[in-house]
């Protein structure tokens, strides 16, 4: 998988790189060279996630 690389929404500065889906949740960094914060969250949601049970107990 290639690298993503993350860069300062204001300064354009490279703030670190990461591979494709490696961020789960929502993550806040502050650009060391203009001191913006830049907020970033996963674009689609974990496809990991377990589906609830059937709160009626009924099988399908």
């Amino acid at each position: 998988m290639p690298d993503q690389e993350i860069r300062c929404c204001a300064c354009a500065r490279l703030l670190f790189k990461m591979q494709a889906g490696a961020l789960s949740g929502a993550l806040s960094i502050k650009c060391p060279r203009c001191r913006a914060f830049n907020h970033l969250r996963p674009t689609s949601p974990n496809p990991e996630r377990k589906i609830a049970p059937d709160p009626l107990g009924a099988k399908s």
